[in-house]
């Protein structure tokens, strides 16, 4: 496709950014946002420091290189600026006053070594059902024995002790897919497997150096018009081109159209226009969960744990473990200032005045099922005239983060005509 096209892409989360950045090199793109501010950067809160004002991302965006390839890729060609991390663990259960399983990281370089912090055999023993996962999980993925069954298909064949499932297996997926323990369990085996094997164990955890605004500016530079605060209500394709309705009643025509919103989002919009994409949509479900930004270490279990800045609390009767990220520890521009956390779940609620930030967010679920709409998705989407196309973290197989949502923007990119710079370079 060498012709330059008038595309509109509605939606600016990472998937709508990664797709602005691609095809506003090759054609006219127009990006709307219902928020004030574009969807990566638009829950993000300002914080006075001594060193004047921060700019806090929430939630806050971290990825493995050995996972997130293609993001990385993106980044690096988009002149985003990224930093080594860390994101060492601590796990504690209900009200106890040592954790029962906890690791630092020995950095070397671009590498990140684990090493458990065994007070106790539990621990140990733990550590050794980590790395008994891996090997395993390796191993099942080439002979593909993972392949068509659920985590808790796949547990059941290969049992793993309840310490490892329940107190870290479990608790971390959770936290990283934002879902329930059950919902976890409902994910496919390959997925899980694939995340936790593919160079995660050594990778070491990076973030955008200048934060989440600092990668939208960057992301958008290629784009015609960002248009915020602009609520789309219906999109209708057409075989010239595609119209785009605005909740005041205005149109505006293009010659394509990328909903890169969540799934249920995307079939609102185009029900009774795109019939077989809504049924397919229908079946990739979301969910809702809150993070809560504050300076309550009182509410951490165990408070501030040094070289280990991420803590789990894993409660008897709760759906999913409360995640709580020390803001100090991993962001290098909030070292000297007040205690800071970020928390997901808050099982523990922080005092109200210590609360400076708080946002809800919805996330795609995985299973077998949507798995299988995500395939035919892709199917659908490579018919030649197609003029509406469907672009987020659900929308490929595995699981809905970063590197997905990245994944697919590529792909709708390619398609029309704008392929990713990095894709002959080796990066998949």
């Amino acid at each position: 496709m060498s012709a330059t096209h008038r595309i509109a892409i509605i939606g600016s989360g990472i998937a709508g950014l990664g797709a602005a950045w691609l095809l506003g090199r090759e054609h006219e793109v127009t990006l709307f946002e219902r928020h004030d501010a574009p969807g990566m950067g638009a829950f993000n809160i300002s914080l006075e420091t001594a060193g004047g004002c921060r700019r806090i991302d929430v939630p806050l965006r971290v990825f493995k290189a050995g996972y997130y390839a293609n993001l990385c890729a993106l980044y690096r060609a988009a002149g985003v600026a990224m930093q080594a991390s860390d994101h060492a663990a601590v796990y504690y259960r209900g009200d106890g006053p040592s954790p029962y399983f906890r690791y630092r990281n020995l950095h070397l370089g671009r590498w990140s070594l684990p090493l458990v912090a065994a007070r106790n055999i539990g621990a140990l023993a733990i550590a050794r059902e980590v790395l008994r996962f891996q090997r395993q999980g390796r191993a099942d993925l080439a002979a593909g024995r993972a392949a068509g069954v659920s985590l808790a298909g796949y547990l059941e064949a290969r049992p793993f002790s309840d310490a490892f499932v329940e107190g870290v297996l479990l608790p971390t997926f959770a936290a990283i897919a934002t879902c329930s323990y059950a919902d976890v369990r409902r994910y496919p085996a390959e997925a899980i497997i694939d995340f936790f094997t593919r160079g995660s164990l050594l990778s070491g955890i990076w973030r955008a150096r200048f934060g989440a605004d600092d990668a939208v500016a960057r992301l958008l530079a290629p784009v015609q018009q960002v248009r915020c605060h602009s609520e789309v209500v219906a999109i209708h394709p057409g075989p010239e081109g595609v119209a785009v309705r605005m909740a005041d009643g205005s149109e505006q025509h293009f010659d394509h159209a990328v909903l890169a919103v969540q799934a249920h989002q995307a079939r609102e919009l185009v029900a009774g226009q795109d019939p077989h994409a809504a049924a397919l949509l229908a079946r990739i479900p979301h969910v809702t969960s809150e993070v809560v930004v504050h300076s309550a270490p009182e509410s951490i279990p165990g408070g501030i744990t040094p070289g280990s800045p991420v803590s789990y609390l894993v409660a008897e009767g709760q759906a999913a473990p409360m995640a709580s990220i020390h803001l100090n520890a991993v962001v290098p521009a909030l070292a000297a200032e007040r205690p800071l956390f970020q928390t997901w779940n808050p099982l523990r609620e922080p005092r109200a005045d210590a609360v400076l930030g708080r946002a809800r967010f919805e996330r795609p679920l995985v299973s077998l099922d949507s798995q299988a709409a995500v395939a035919d998705l892709g199917r659908l989407q490579s018919e030649r005239q197609r003029r509406l196309h469907y672009c987020g973290s659900y929308a490929m197989p595995g699981i809905p983060l970063l590197e997905s949502a990245v994944q697919s923007a590529m792909a709708i990119a390619e398609r029309l005509g704008a392929p990713a710079p990095w894709a002959d370079s080796g990066t998949e």
